[in-house]
């Protein structure tokens, strides 16, 4: 029987549950339990994957390319805060950083994972040595996972990450470590568990952390860390297990996110009604869907003109100011747009989306405080809705969250290979993969020998690809193009008004003011609790 590997932490079983890894919280449960074979110690485990669906985003109304220029949300005293942080210069500070980053929860999902490393040396002696290896890597990799993420928000943090020992009240007070170091303490952490892991686990118990998300872990951490040649080592392992036959890029590209377990997929956060929902659909659908819900967040203009247009037998980047593409301009898109971006003529569950003034899920314009739920740039989110007609409230969804898939580890191949050793050729064969799969059939890119030039379109390539699961944000932080691309600037929709069988379509600003990234920005401040619960623990002088 196919097992799948759930986190369940709301629904009691018992320890006797076998076709699904549901568990109970573990202090209902003696060590002696827990440790007394390997189907008690899978059900604790999977307790601990929370660790994994804390950052997946499907999960409720906040995704950090809310932050970016690829999606506006449309209202502001939504738990969400993204126009706060985009438009008010006062309001991110120490005191509000975890609407960028939860850290209280993160550290106390290390410190369950600690007590799980700990406790393996004492109570470990009824599991087999390679079933346990394979388990504490598991568990390690949760730790490594959890902390690149905290990485990638604030920098240098702090590292509590001894296997002997759990930190008490006399280990409170500890530094943070630089940037440097804690990319290298997760690179090393997941070098050492990468082997010890299973290209895939036994049983088809699918969902569970295998060889190749450490390695794709390990990919994007130096990436992160410009580790150049660290990342295509890690790149290439992971490109070793796809060539015999685990990963691959789909042939669809809408299949990669409505089709579980996948090729293309390495990791990720599955759900099971109704027993783990998601409410993706109620925050995020179009607004004719669903009374009094969706629209919470728009996909913008500067995202919709990224996707190439065919004119006649030719594709070329799409450009409002060419007739020919204006006259029809959802016509002949990258075959990735229809798979992303719901637009006004899109056919979806029996009708077609009406994004027009006056349509059933009519464009609104953006205001300060506006508490309707309506598209302000006239496009909905496509990817990740479910598309079948359903009770959003009630019967929510259970569609999975991609945290890493193999597409993304080809374009760390690329841009290591292109920014990192100045591999031009070989940085383009691995970006135009993307490109001229079966399903999306776009010319490959000619190769360009500038820095500047590859950056641009490597740019490009990630935005049509990877928009709305988790990357743009982080990656104009990290190149440092945040400053230019987020500061100073206004995102921008359409206006689309219906006259008889005509549509005409105006540029229209969705800000109504100024968007705000100093160079503060560049890091998460440390939340105001941290440094005076943990006096060594300094905040960033630009936060001070």
């Amino acid at each position: 029987m196919r097992k799948v590997f759930y986190i369940i932490l709301l629904v009691s079983c018992t320890l006797s549950c076998t076709n699904t890894l549901d568990v109970e919280p573990r202090d209902k449960y003696s060590n002696n339990v827990v440790w007394k074979n390997v189907n008690s110690l899978d059900l604790y485990i999977n307790s601990l994957y929370g660790a994994l669906y804390q950052f997946a985003e499907v999960g409720g109304p906040n995704l950090s390319d809310g932050y970016s220029d690829i999606l506006k949300y449309s209202q502001t005293y939504m738990d969400t805060y993204h126009n706060r942080v985009c438009l008010s210069p006062a309001f991110l500070s120490p005191n509000t950083a975890e609407a960028l980053s939860p850290w209280s929860a993160t550290y106390g999902n290390i410190k369950k994972l600690n007590e799980f490393i700990i406790d393996a040396h004492k109570y470990g002696g009824n599991i087999s040595g390679d079933e346990l290896a394979m388990r504490l890597a598991e568990i390690r990799f949760l730790r490594a996972f959890i902390y690149s993420k905290l990485i990638i928000r604030h920098g240098g943090v702090v590292l509590r990450v001894d296997n002997e020992v759990l930190d008490g009240p006399e280990q409170k007070n500890k530094k943070r470590s630089t940037t440097a170091e804690c990319w290298q303490w997760v690179m090393t952490e997941l070098k050492a568990i990468a082997e010890q892991l299973p290209e895939q686990w036994s049983n088809n118990n699918w969902g569970r952390i295998t060889k190749g998300a450490a390695y794709a872990l390990l990919a994007r951490s130096a990436l992160y860390a410009e580790k150049w040649d660290d990342a295509i080592v890690a790149g290439r392992k992971v490109e070793s297990i796809a060539n015999s036959g685990r990963y691959g890029l789909m042939d669809s590209f809408s299949d990669v996110f409505y089709t579980p377990h996948n090729k293309e997929l390495i990791l990720a956060a599955y759900y099971k009604r109704p027993d783990l929902t998601n409410d993706f659909d109620k925050y995020f659908a179009p607004t004719g869907d669903i009374e009094r819900y969706g629209g919470y967040a728009s996909p913008t203009e500067e995202l919709v003109v990224q996707y190439d247009i065919k004119t006649g037998n030719k594709w070329e980047p799409f450009s409002w100011a060419n007739p020919d593409h204006s006259a029809n301009p959802y016509v002949n898109r990258d075959p990735r747009f229809y798979a992303t971006i719901l637009y006004n003529g899109a056919p979806w569950k029996g009708r077609n989306i009406e994004t027009y003034v006056g349509g059933t899920d009519s464009y609104i314009e953006y205001f300060d405080g506006n508490a309707r739920n309506r598209t302000v740039t006239g496009y909905f989110i496509r990817k990740f809705l479910e598309n079948k007609t359903k009770d959003f409230v009630a019967e929510k969804g259970d569609q999975y969250w991609i945290e890493l898939r193999y597409a993304e580890v080809l374009t760390i191949l690329s841009e290591a290979y292109g920014r990192g050793k100045g591999d031009f050729i070989t940085a383009y064969r691995y970006l135009n993969m993307l490109r001229e799969r079966p399903g999306v059939g776009l010319p490959g890119l000619v190769v360009k020998y500038k820095q500047e030039d590859y950056l641009q379109d490597l740019q490009k390539e990630k935005m049509c690809e990877f928009a709305f699961e988790g990357h743009r944000y982080w990656d104009l932080r990290r190149w440092k193009k945040a400053g230019t691309v987020l500061n100073g600037v206004r995102m921008h929709g359409v206006e689309i008004t219906k006259t008889g069988d005509t549509y005409q379509y105006n540029i229209v600003d969705c800000d109504k003011a100024d968007r705000f990234f100093p160079d503060r920005y560049y890091t998460v401040p440390i939340p105001d609790f941290e440094t005076k619960n943990n006096l060594e623990c300094r905040q960033d002088p630009a936060w001070q």
